[in-house]
């Protein structure tokens, strides 16, 4: 949780700790059953250590030892780092496979289940990440692979919670799945700006929809109210994006009514020499590289200080650009360095 979050954990390597891991009773062994072994609801602690421990590789390969590392070397990386997840989530057992439908599970398993299918795609995220703040050129376009993989993790992130939400009532007060939701919103608005995937912006846009409904539906929550306050913000941007690749001579004033997608948004392919977030944001912060600018959108340290003034946000008026205001001065972060 603290590597999804952005923070540093404070735990040793695992040869540090000398506490072994639960022995699971396996119901199918003949032989006498240990009296130390475990029922299967504790399994989870056995794979959450062997996820942690992809979790740390991904946090040192990927995101502090990268630096000198070429754009072509880090894909290789995470590739890699996505094949050793991919094996991790072949290994789980049974009752906690999360792509395995069961109607006579425990309830237990059932939660187990969402928990590790939600870390799953959180961690995909962190592992494709890196490359949505690349600018693709001819000479680069292995990074539309990871931007698809990273979009593709995040609109499955919003679709399970969305299911969840609609069938298990109990999981709208769960409220770490507000950071969940917000990451994955924010996801698919940056790349509905950098307009880089096939996917129409229609479709995407109703994904956006549907985290603001998630996050809306946890009342008693302030930091999902604000979470759900900023991703209708960067909903009304995407919407002048797309509105302004269809026609840029004509933009309409701000929508205040409640977020949904209009009808004639269809997806519009921007090559690399026209793309919508270069030509935006340079007038945002004129003669800056809108690469880093559009990557703070979605980084983990959004969520500092989140909760400050929830009432306080001021009302943005998009109907002009730039887009002055866009950025909540109580985020305390220097888009611009």
């Amino acid at each position: 949780m603290s590597c999804s979050s952005g923070r540093k954990d404070s735990l040793g390597k695992p040869r540090n700790y000398h506490i072994p891991l639960p022995l699971i009773k396996d119901q199918k062994a003949t032989s006498p059953v240990p009296p130390e072994a475990e029922n299967r609801s504790v399994a989870m602690t056995n794979e959450m250590v062997h996820f942690a421990a992809v979790l740390r590789r991904v946090s040192k390969e990927l995101y502090h030892n990268s630096k000198g590392l070429t754009l072509s070397q880090k894909s290789t990386v995470s590739h890699e780092l996505d094949l050793l997840l991919d094996d991790w989530k072949a290994r789980l057992p049974e009752w906690l496979d999360f792509e395995r439908v069961s109607f006579r599970e425990g309830e237990w398993s059932g939660k187990q289940k969402l928990v590790l299918h939600l870390r799953y795609l959180n961690a995909k995220i962190l592992i494709h990440r890196p490359f949505l703040a690349a600018s693709p050129s001819r000479e680069e376009q292995q990074t539309s692979t990871h931007v698809a993989l990273c979009l593709h993790a995040a609109r499955e992130t919003i679709r399970v919670l969305y299911d969840a939400y609609a069938n298990r009532h109990y999981f709208r007060t769960w409220w770490y799945n507000s950071t969940y939701t917000l990451y994955a919103g924010m996801i698919v608005l940056y790349v509905i700006m950098l307009g880089q995937t096939a996917v129409s912006s229609s479709v995407l846009l109703n994904d956006v929809i549907k985290a603001e409904d998630i996050l809306q539906s946890m009342e008693e929550a302030p930091v999902a109210r604000r979470s759900a306050d900023l991703l209708r913000e960067g909903f009304e941007v995407a919407q002048k994006c797309i509105q302004y690749r269809q026609n840029p001579s004509a933009l309409p004033g701000p929508n205040h009514d409640r977020l949904q997608p209009r009808q004639d948004m269809d997806d519009m392919t921007v090559d690399a020499e026209n793309n919508i977030s270069r030509e935006l944001f340079s007038w945002y912060v004129p003669g800056s590289d809108p690469g880093p600018l559009l990557a703070s959108i979605i980084d983990p340290s959004l969520l500092q200080d989140f909760t400050a003034g929830i009432n306080t946000m001021p009302d943005l008026d998009l109907s002009t650009f730039p887009f002055d205001g866009f950025f909540d001065e109580q985020l305390h972060t220097d888009f611009t360095s």
